[in-house]
């Protein structure tokens, strides 16, 4: 929940007042950095045995019983690279809350949460304009990070789960 100094990802940044920050989590995939808005996580878990299931999406690895809750687990890896991810007990699972969805991320390693001021991120309509499951790309110590839009880009994951539930 943004406070008087940090915002959410998708306030276009021309109307953030001039000093608002954007409250990032940067995790590894892959050979990319990416990000999600800080508010959307809830927890990050050590990598544990994941029940495969069977799905349409791709990304899907299966499901995980989290303090009796079932959660869906998205390999980021297939999601973000189209390459599934080595089954490591080093990984992490990046549990986030996408509207009234819970679902676990499995991400190489989460490497921080962080404010980032204006200036540290462009928004991505400035650069490709169209692509909705992106919100921008920021700067960070350890190169760029794809931000991306909760809301959109796990559509097609929250979608199957519906579906699923409906019958």
């Amino acid at each position: 929940m943004p406070d008087s100094g940090t915002i959410k990802p998708n306030i276009p940044k021309q109307d953030l007042p001039a000093n608002a920050a954007l409250n990032v989590c940067i995790f590894r995939a892959g050979q990319r950095l990416y990000c999600l808005p800080a508010a959307s996580v809830e927890y990050v878990y050590p990598y544990c045995e994941i029940t495969p299931v069977p799905h349409e999406a791709e990304s899907i690895e299966g499901v995980i019983n989290l303090r009796g809750s079932i959660i869906p687990v998205i390999d980021m890896g297939m999601k973000c690279e189209q390459r599934p991810l080595e089954r490591d007990p080093a990984h992490k699972l990046l549990v986030a809350r996408v509207g009234s969805h819970r679902i676990a991320l499995h991400v190489e390693d989460v490497m921080d949460v962080i404010d980032v001021e204006p200036s540290g991120w462009e928004e991505t309509d400035a650069i490709l304009p169209g692509i909705q499951v992106l919100t921008g790309i920021i700067k960070c110590q350890d190169g760029l990070a794809l931000l991306y839009d909760p809301e959109h880009f796990f559509d097609t994951e929250l979608a199957e789960r519906e579906h699923a539930q409906k019958k």
